[in-house]
């Protein structure tokens, strides 16, 4: 019996093992010198070693930008809620001219290169003395986290039943308590996986940040890229994974919430 032979199909298929090589390659290379058991990013080597890993803390800069990363992530995931949710949820209970426009203004942000949100906000805070905060850096990532958490919600909304809401109503509820007891309880998976999105998204956010920060509010990302620029050691490989880390448990997540296939440019659920 002879097997059928697609060609279409095998080129197809090495096209994409190659483009994974290609996606994959630079995090293996850069998991595998996290455990190099010298002082510095050199070939070859002898022996694993985890002590990077704890090295990263004992380095009084790396802890300060963590922390700094951890706390800018926690602002921007409370600034990106509040804004986003109500709008998200707005605009799902009616679709008009109005409501469209409303969507492409949140969703615009996301179509501006990082580096003019970052110039743009340098300029605006400078001019009224407010930069050097971690609320600048928030309101930096929430500009660039806010349109896919509020996508994300969009999606979550929509696939919201509203005879819940309906029958609210019908028994005298305002459209304020709907929401609060009615809507945002049925779509807890939603916000919990918004919430995640938004911190992945702030702790990884490194081009707003380098504009924004301060010595004071240095962020983990910054952190990297100005050491690596005078020292090639596995402890920034180490601590790189642990920023990986982060992404791959909110990825995780956020698609057991909802499916990671709901985290769309599309609107719909």
């Amino acid at each position: 019996m002879k097997i059928a032979w697609d060609f279409k199909s095998a080129v197809f298929n090495l096209l994409l093992v190659g483009v994974l090589i290609l996606l994959l390659a630079p995090l293996l290379i850069v998991f595998i010198s996290s455990f190099l058991d010298k002082a510095h990013l050199s070939w070859p080597f002898n022996d694993f070693t985890f002590r990077w890993y704890i090295e990263v803390f004992k380095r009084d800069i790396w802890v300060k930008a963590l922390m700094n990363s951890l706390i800018v992530a926690g602002l921007t995931t409370l600034l990106t809620l509040i804004i986003c949710t109500p709008a998200a949820y707005a605009i799902t209970r009616k679709t008009n001219r109005i409501t469209e426009n409303l969507r492409t203004f949140f969703m615009s942000p996301i179509m501006i290169p990082p580096v003019m949100i970052g110039i743009s906000l340098l300029i605006f805070l400078s001019n009224f003395g407010f930069r050097g905060s971690y609320l600048d850096l928030a309101l930096g990532h929430t500009l660039w986290a806010g349109p896919i958490v509020f996508i994300t919600m969009i999606a979550v909304f929509e696939r919201f039943n509203p005879i819940y809401a309906y029958a609210a109503q019908d028994l005298g509820a305002n459209s304020l308590e709907i929401f609060w007891q009615i809507t945002l309880p049925m779509v807890k998976p939603g916000l919990i996986a918004s919430i995640f999105l938004s911190f992945v998204l702030s702790t990884q956010e490194f081009i707003i940040g380098l504009f924004l920060y301060t010595p004071k509010t240095i962020i983990l990302p910054v952190e990297i890229y100005t050491a690596i620029r005078y020292e090639l050691s596995p402890a920034i490989s180490a601590i790189s994974v642990y920023l990986v880390g982060i992404v791959v448990i909110g990825l995780f997540v956020i698609d057991r919430m909802i499916g990671i296939e709901n985290v769309s440019f599309s609107g719909k659920g």
